[in-house]
C-alpha cells in the first residue's frame, strides 16, 4: 500500500502524554499512513513508550537522536526520513480527531493543493473536550495568502497538511532555533504554496498546561531566538507579501514580544541587546 501521509512527532521527554498522542494518531481513519517520531535524547521514559508501539504497530518508524538536538532539528530528520505523499506535524504531548488526517487528505485530493489548514481547539491539561479556545478557519476552496489575512500570523502549523513535494521542491526545513522555529517554516510553506484549502473542522486539539520550553520558554536564550524569527519571516515576507508583516504580523508580534518581556528575568546587558534588536527589526519609532 503507498503512503499517502507521513505523521512526523519530535519527542523529548514527553512521557506523560506520549501513550496518549500516539493513540489517537494510529487511530486515524485514513488508510496509507506512517508515523516517523524522532526519539530526541529523551531522559524519560519515551524511548521505552516508542519502542512499544513500535513493536506492535509497523507502520510506527523511530529515529534516535544520541543527544537532545531540539525540535527543529528533529523535524527536519523526519521530513528527511518521511516517505509520504503529504506530511503532518504532530507534538507529542498533543492529539489529532479520528478523521482529521482523513479529512485534509482527501481535501487536498479533491482540489488539487499543495497545502490544507484546519481549524484548531485548545484544552486544558487531560480534559480534550473542554475546549479553552478554537482557532477556527472556513471552508474555503482554492485560496491564496493575500485573501487570507488570518493566515498572516503563521502560526499553528500544526493545523496543516503539506505536499511532501512543496517542502522538497523548495527545500524547507525548519531553521534551528530553540524558540520560533516553526512560525519561520510555516511563512516559507505559505509563500511558496501558491492556493490552498481550508476546512472549518478541528483537526488538531492543542494541550494547555505550563512548559518551559518552545512556546512556554521566556529565557533569554528564547527571546532573542524569538527575535532571530521574527526577522527571517519579515524579510521573507517583505520580499513577497510585505503587507503581512507590516500590517499583521509584524504589529502582532512586537506587542506580543512585549507582553512576554515584561516577564522575563534578564540583566540589565541582556535587555539592552534584546531592545537594541527589538528597535532594529521595528524601528526606532516602533519600539
Amino acid at each position: 500500500m503507498s503512503i499517502q501521509v507521513s505523521i512526523i512527532i519530535p519527542v523529548y521527554n514527553s512521557a506523560g502524554y506520549l501513550a496518549d498522542c500516539l493513540d489517537s494518531v494510529l487511530a486515524q481513519s485514513l488508510t496509507g499512513l506512517e508515523v516517523i517520531c524522532i526519539e530526541d535524547g529523551s531522559e524519560d521514559r519515551s524511548g521505552e513508550i516508542l519502542q512499544a508501539y513500535a513493536s506492535r504497530d509497523s507502520r510506527l518508524k523511530v529515529i534516535y537522536h544520541d543527544r537532545n538536538l531540539g525540535p527543529a532539528q528533529s523535524r527536519n530528520h523526519g521530513i528527511e526520513a518521511a516517505k509520504g505523499r503529504f506530511l503532518r506535524f504532530v507534538d507529542a504531548d498533543d492529539l489529532v480527531p479520528l478523521e482529521s488526517t482523513e479529512l485534509l487528505f482527501s481535501t487536498a485530493a479533491r482540489d488539487n493543493v499543495d497545502l490544507v489548514k484546519g481549524s484548531l481547539a485548545l484544552f486544558r491539561d487531560s480534559d480534550p473536550s473542554n475546549y479553552a479556545d478554537v482557532v477556527a478557519v472556513p471552508d474555503k476552496t482554492r485560496t491564496h495568502l493575500l485573501a487570507e489575512e488570518q493566515l498572516w500570523i503563521p502560526w499553528w502549523h500544526t493545523s496543516y497538511l503539506m505536499s511532501a513535494q512543496l517542502i522538497h521542491d523548495n527545500h524547507l526545513r525548519y531553521p534551528d532555533l530553540i524558540r520560533g522555529e516553526d512560525p519561520v517554516f510555516l511563512a516559507s510553506v505559505l509563500v511558496k504554496s501558491g492556493c490552498f484549502s481550508l476546512v472549518g473542522p478541528i483537526v488538531y486539539l492543542y494541550r494547555k498546561y505550563q512548559k518551559e520550553s518552545g512556546s512556554g520558554g521566556s529565557s533569554f536564550k528564547h527571546m532573542m531566538d524569538t527575535l532571530k524569527s521574527a526577522d527571517m519571516i519579515r524579510l521573507l515576507f517583505s520580499r513577497h507579501h510585505p503587507e503581512c508583516w507590516q500590517h499583521s504580523y509584524g504589529p502582532f508580534l512586537l506587542g506580543d514580544l512585549r507582553s512576554v518581556l515584561d516577564q522575563c528575568e534578564l540583566d540589565s546587558d541582556q535587555r539592552y541587546m534584546i531592545n537594541t534588536e527589538m528597535a532594529r527589526i521595528w524601528g526606532s519609532d516602533d519600539k
